[in-house]
């Protein structure tokens, strides 16, 4: 995202493609899971929403296909908040939360490593 706000983000990469449309208001497709439509309701919910929270019981109850939607716009918003700044009624219903969270902390850790580090651990 390069620093940019979310809402920022999505409108410079759509610019120009199809989905470079008006989201102030539903899109004119079903949200039914073709890739396509998904896509405009994950658009639509990531810019008409403040929240994680929001986002996420926005597209749930939308009906249709909405848990494919809730969980890409949800993942999406989740990344612009940031894991401390989730819900806490949802996150401590995570199933396997203390392993979701330890594989989190190891992909942070590999991210962040330098390449030498990497090398020297073994990574080429």
């Amino acid at each position: 995202m390069n620093g940019e706000e979310l809402s920022a983000s999505i409108r410079t990469e759509v610019r120009g493609s199809r989905y470079d449309v008006n989201y102030s208001k539903e899109p004119g497709c079903p949200p039914d899971g073709f890739v396509f439509h998904t896509m405009e309701w994950v658009f639509y919910w990531l810019l008409n929403s403040r929240t994680f929270e929001e986002v996420v019981i926005g597209a749930t109850n939308k009906g249709y296909d909405s848990d494919t939607i809730a969980a890409i716009a949800g993942g999406l918003k989740g990344l612009e908040v940031g894991y401390e700044n989730l819900p806490a009624r949802f996150v401590e219903r995570l199933v396997e939360r203390e392993m979701i969270e330890e594989y989190a902390e190891a992909l942070y850790e590999i991210r962040n490593k330098n390449i030498v580090s990497l090398k020297r651990d073994g990574f080429d």
